[in-house]
């Protein structure tokens, strides 16, 4: 009888390990993938604010017979947004596909 109990018991604790190990590791992999979402907007708001930077010095200098892309402001802020694109398309990729592998 105290056998049967035991050993009924042991299966119940193995059980809930096993629930316990597998919610453990789905709520890891959703804390990541939340963290790969907020990253991926806070590099869209920095673009945002790149491209009205950008817009703002082409809006300032409207009317004069200026080459746009002379100017250090609008030509730095190209640049950081050609390296904030791909940054922005791999963290929405990860995201997506630790998604994918856990669903």
């Amino acid at each position: 009888m105290y056998a049967k109990i035991k050993k009924d018991f042991d299966e119940g604790v193995g059980r809930l390990k096993w629930f316990a190990s597998l919610l453990s590791e789905r709520i890891r992999v959703e804390i990541t993938v939340f963290k790969l979402l907020y990253k991926s907007e806070e590099l869209k708001k920095r673009k945002d604010g790149l491209m009205r930077r950008m817009g703002e010095e082409v809006y300032e200098h409207r009317g004069k017979e200026k080459n746009i892309y002379a100017n250090k402001e609008v030509v730095g802020a190209i640049k950081e947004l050609e390296a904030l694109e791909p940054e922005i398309k791999e963290t929405l990729e990860k995201a997506s596909e630790i998604s994918k592998i856990t669903a």
